[in-house]
């Protein structure tokens, strides 16, 4: 076949399924976006691309077309090095028009599948899986819960930020490369694709990593809670010094940190607003 026993043909492979990653790359930078300022418009996407069967066949669809993208980066890679023989091995000035990333993109590639396996580890098997297996405490549909699980370990943003420069040296090269083995490949054409693949590479990217902080401050957060009140509730954190629950006159009443009468708050929130419990103390120090 073709597609298969000729190195065009196989090239064109990594280029179609490079093409559908790069779209779902795009989509789930989108979607990480309504996480963060619609963090219960969020969960309804997870619920609905839940254990329901065409989110089952997206995702078998989607995990294809990585396997294929894989095995034939591995294909090509060691096609490419019998082709060279023991030349590949002579130290040789390289010429300038040759990109790090085209040099490394297996490398690269293997960094973004560690970062991939993670990924799954800390969403996928704990939400579609996790629904398939009947599992549903905590509920997999609660995606704001898991993020914020996951970035609360201080070794997830480091991990992610590792694997969105990885991630963004590869799509920059994969970009242009695809159309190039898609037969587009002309004096015209091929800057102008550079510089669109450059510049959606970026956006995505730096996207990502503002994301990841987002994630991390909130998991983390101090006393913010107008901004992530919603996040808050969604992610099952019931104490917290945004928000602290105090009984006066026989009421319970959840008052904002620092707001509350008296600075009860500081006294409810047992130390977990410091540095707001001391400006609690001496803003009622001076109204004494």
């Amino acid at each position: 076949m073709w597609l298969t026993n000729s190195s065009l043909g196989r090239k064109l492979v990594m280029a179609i399924t490079g093409a559908c990653l790069v779209l779902f790359v795009t989509f789930h930078c989108l979607m990480n976006s309504v996480a963060i300022l619609w963090p219960e418009a969020y969960n309804t996407i997870c619920f609905l691309l839940g254990a329901n069967w065409y989110a089952l066949v997206a995702s078998a669809g989607l995990a294809l077309l990585f396997v294929i993208h894989i095995l034939y980066a591995v294909w090509l890679t060691v096609q490419n090095r019998k082709a060279r023989g023991n030349d590949r091995y002579a130290v040789t000035s390289k010429p300038k028009q040759v990109e790090w990333a085209s040099q490394n993109m297996l490398v690269l590639g293997i960094v973004i599948l560690a970062f991939l396996v993670l990924h799954l580890v800390q969403f996928w098997s704990k939400m579609q899986l996790a629904e398939l297996m009947g599992n549903h405490e905590p509920d997999p549909a609660n995606g704001i819960y898991f993020i914020d699980q996951a970035f609360k370990c201080p070794v997830t943003v480091v991990a992610y930020v590792i694997g969105f420069i990885a991630l963004w040296f590869h799509m920059t090269h994969g970009f242009w490369s695809m159309f190039q083995s898609a037969g587009w490949d002309n004096g015209i054409w091929m800057p102008r694709l550079k510089t669109i693949g450059n510049w959606w590479t970026s956006i995505v990217v730096v996207l990502f990593l503002a994301q990841a902080a987002v994630f991390t401050i909130r998991a983390n957060r101090a006393c913010d809670c107008e901004v992530s009140k919603e996040w808050n509730a969604l992610a099952g954190e019931t104490v917290s010094c945004c928000s602290v629950i105090e009984v006066i006159e026989a009421e319970v009443v959840e008052t904002p940190c620092c707001k509350a009468a008296e600075g009860e708050c500081c006294k409810a929130a047992e130390g977990e607003c410091q540095g707001e419990c001391a400006n609690c103390e001496n803003n009622q120090n001076n109204q004494d």
